[in-house]
C-alpha cells in the first residue's frame, strides 16, 4: 500500500514539476541574462537529489558544457522534478518574492509551489515511517 501511494505521489510531483518549469523557463529565457543563475553547484544538488530522492543516476546525462554539467543547447537535459532548486528559480520571486506587474501569475506560482510542497511533505513523511518500520 505505501509503495503505491509513494508512487501516486512521485508521479504527482512529476506533473507538478513539469507545470512549474512551463512557467518558470519562460521567465528565464527573457531574463536579461538568460541562465546566469545557473551554476555547477546547482548541478551538483540536482544530482543528489536525482540519486536520493529519485534513485536516479543522471551521470549519463552529464554534457560537455564546459562549467555546467547538465547543460544542453537549449538548457537543463535534466527533467524538472530531479531539479527543484532550478525549477522553483525565477529572479523575481527570489528577489522580491512576486512576479512584478503580475499578480495573476505570482498567485499561480505560489498555488503550484504549494501543491509540490504539500506533495513532498506527505512523500517525507512515507519515508520516514517506512524508515521507522524497519529499524523496529
Amino acid at each position: 500500500m505505501a509503495d503505491e501511494k509513494k508512487q501516486s505521489i512521485d508521479e504527482k510531483l512529476v506533473i507538478l514539476f513539469q507545470s512549474m518549469y512551463e512557467m518558470t523557463n519562460p521567465e528565464c529565457a527573457k531574463c536579461r541574462a538568460p541562465r546566469s543563475c545557473c551554476d555547477a553547484m546547482y548541478c551538483h544538488c540536482a544530482e543528489e537529489v536525482a540519486r536520493e530522492e529519485w534513485g536516479v543516476d543522471v551521470t549519463p546525462l552529464k554534457t560537455d558544457h564546459p562549467t555546467l554539467p547538465f547543460m544542453g543547447p537549449t538548457g537543463c537535459v535534466l527533467e524538472p522534478h530531479l531539479r527543484p532548486l532550478c525549477t522553483l528559480h525565477t529572479c523575481d520571486i527570489n528577489s522580491i518574492g512576486l512576479k512584478k506587474g503580475d499578480p495573476e501569475w505570482t498567485n499561480k506560482y505560489f498555488k503550484l509551489r504549494e501543491q509540490i510542497d504539500e506533495l513532498e511533505n506527505f512523500r517525507q513523511d512515507l519515508k520516514d515511517r517506512e524508515s521507522w518500520i524497519d529499524h523496529t
